[in-house]
């Protein structure tokens, strides 16, 4: 393409490869906090 000259494809790339981590990573976090919210999972301490 016409940006990899300047490298503006491979920071894309690198743009979307970090923000697919970071939206996994807040589904793991976020997931079980929805949950333990609504009580479906029920854990004895």
């Amino acid at each position: 393409m016409v940006y990899d000259w300047t490298g503006q494809r491979t920071r894309r790339i690198k743009m979307l490869r970090t923000a697919s981590i970071t939206v996994l990573l807040l589904l793991l976090i976020a997931v079980p906090a929805l949950l333990m919210r609504y009580n479906l999972i029920h854990y004895h301490f």
